[in-house]
């Protein structure tokens, strides 16, 4: 006869009646044979009876009041996959809810033979780690698994969204987000921009991209990147699921500062502001997706994002105040909504503002 094994490869992080995070760490187990006799019962019952009421024990040891083996919990039905993770995460988190699909009930599998557990160790580079917990920056992250898993999953576990990594090393081999790791692993990631003459075939990212949908938090800075002629699709009410569907139809490269719409499988280009300043948010962008070169100020309606068509005074002398017709002589308007622009009072600011970007890249 054969065995059931539990595979422990994960942690589950859990609240305790005072709201502090705790953590399941169910021990490895090997239940004897005469219980495969439980399993069979367990795979030919009635639906009704194979998800019975969650045990008392079970429930203790979830919420972090103690640690039971697995196969006392509902006849060695069920098992929890755990392992290490940051604790100091509070579980309501973003990178609580990155793991989310981690800390579930998994039906034990009868197998062959012991599964054997590893760990792969990642090293972030560059600004990688603002996105680590604040334990895990500067170092090395452990993950502990128990199955085949692509590198790209086992990075966004960390709180990584994969459009911000461009390099991936394992053992010192370039791979793409597919590779596949089931043993010890020491896996290097980079950001855009490093070891930019080594591996120039194996990088994962589009760098120069020149159209954008921003995120609603982020009306300042597509603003901004429309001033400076930039093509950012905004709509202050759209919901992740329209921002992903115009972002996939026109192509557009995404900028949000939620990590979770940025790890969506559709997200191919994005990237996810660090600074919560709009000036500073606006030089990021323009670094990473090297656009100095392409800055062309005042080109672009700041309402609509259309392109701007040069016109005569006597196009749209019925639209002027009536100092407007005195003191100024050159327009452009909106070839979408057909607001009118002219070099006001407020110019003086706008270039003295874009003049201070462009001191960011002398």
């Amino acid at each position: 006869m054969g065995i059931i094994t539990f595979v422990t490869t994960a942690e589950v992080p859990s609240l305790s009646p005072h709201g502090q995070q705790g953590a399941v760490a169910l021990s490895s187990r090997v239940i004897p044979p005469r219980l495969n006799r439980v399993k069979a019962a367990f795979a030919t019952a009635p639906s009704s009876r194979r998800h019975p009421p969650l045990c008392g024990k079970f429930l203790a040891a979830r919420d972090g009041k103690s640690s039971i083996p697995a196969a006392v919990c509902a006849g060695g039905k069920w098992t929890v996959i755990t392992g290490k993770m940051n604790r100091s995460v509070r579980a309501g988190s973003w990178v609580g809810r990155a793991e989310l699909h981690l800390s579930t009930l998994t039906p034990t599998q009868e197998s062959s033979g012991d599964v054997r557990a590893f760990t792969v160790r990642l090293k972030f580079h560059g600004d990688l780690d603002f996105f680590l917990g604040s334990r895990e920056r500067g170092g090395t992250v452990a993950r502990g698994l128990g199955e085949r898993t692509s590198v790209k999953d086992v990075i966004e576990s960390c709180g990584v969204p994969h459009p911000e990594v461009d390099l991936i090393l394992v053992d010192g081999q370039p791979v793409n987000f597919a590779h596949v790791v089931e043993e010890d692993r020491m896996v290097d990631v980079y950001p855009v921009g490093f070891l930019s003459t080594q591996f120039k075939k194996d990088r994962l990212q589009t760098i120069c991209v020149k159209r954008f949908i921003a995120d609603g938090h982020l009306g300042k800075l597509a603003r901004d990147l429309r001033l400076l002629g930039f093509d950012v699709a905004y709509n202050p009410h759209a919901q992740d699921r329209q921002l992903l569907q115009t972002m996939k139809t026109e192509n557009r490269a995404l900028l949000t500062r939620d990590r979770r719409l940025l790890m969506h499988a559709v997200v191919q280009t994005g990237y996810c502001p660090r600074s919560q300043n709009a000036d500073e948010q606006t030089i990021e962008v323009i670094r990473r997706f090297d656009l100095f070169d392409s800055i062309a100020p005042f080109t672009r309606c700041l309402r609509c994002n259309a392109s701007l068509q040069k016109v005569t005074k006597a196009d749209v002398i019925e639209k002027l105040e009536p100092l407007t017709k005195i003191y100024y002589e050159q327009f452009r308007r909106c070839t979408g909504c057909g607001q009118v622009y002219w070099a006001g009072s407020h110019f003086s600011k706008l270039q003295k503002r874009l003049e201070q970007i462009r001191g960011q890249f002398s």
